[in-house]
């Protein structure tokens, strides 16, 4: 008896695996024939220049819009005002392991993963999404960021009927690049 549960154990902890693994490495295949190696190369290298804080190499994975026309200097200015140890805007992305892609358009693309994040001295992991995109002859990121908060478990990945909370918007600058000042505060008149 105790055997026989020791094997349904172990057989149900392999399916798990067997089924993340699946959907880990799968996920290249919705890129175009021969760009999946060079997706998961540009990524693996975007994940570590941001885990390493390595600004000024990092702006050359960032895509023109995510830009937002900054040059290099102002660039790592910005990014090292926003991921502050003791104090930090930005969240530092330590890790991220893609499980599956959706193409939104024609050369860009949402890769969805199990990320681990720090900020001020707290880690943070869940599902993450991060943007790719096309531009010129190679692949370039737009950002990246938790889907939900608080953040789902990345264990959701292996659920065959787990879907994309939606799309995000990646149409403007990176959050670290964007002006402080954002929308204008309204304001209420004293009443007379």
């Amino acid at each position: 008896m105790n055997r026989s549960l020791g094997l349904l154990a172990w057989a149900t902890a392999f399916a798990g695996c067997a089924l993340v693994s699946a959907a880990t490495s799968e996920w290249f295949s919705t890129f175009p024939a021969g760009q999946a190696d060079v997706v998961a190369k540009r990524l693996d290298q975007y994940v570590k220049l941001r885990k390493s804080r390595s600004w000024g190499k990092l702006y050359d994975f960032v895509c023109a819009t995510a830009l937002g026309g900054v040059n290099r200097q102002t660039f790592i200015s910005k990014m090292t005002a926003a991921h502050g140890t003791e104090f930090a805007n930005s969240p530092d992305l330590l890790t991220f392991r893609p499980s599956r892609a959706s193409m939104l358009s024609d050369g860009q693309y949402d890769i969805y993963g199990c990320a681990k994040a720090k900020r001020e001295g707290r880690e943070y992991n869940g599902i993450a999404v991060t943007h790719v995109v096309f531009e010129g002859a190679n692949w370039f990121f737009a950002g990246w960021s938790f889907t939900e908060f608080p953040n789902v478990p990345c264990k959701a990945l292996a659920d065959p009927n787990w879907k994309t909370p939606g799309a995000m918007e990646w149409g403007l600058p990176m959050e670290e690049l964007r002006d402080a000042g954002g929308s204008p505060i309204h304001i209420d008149q004293p009443k007379k």
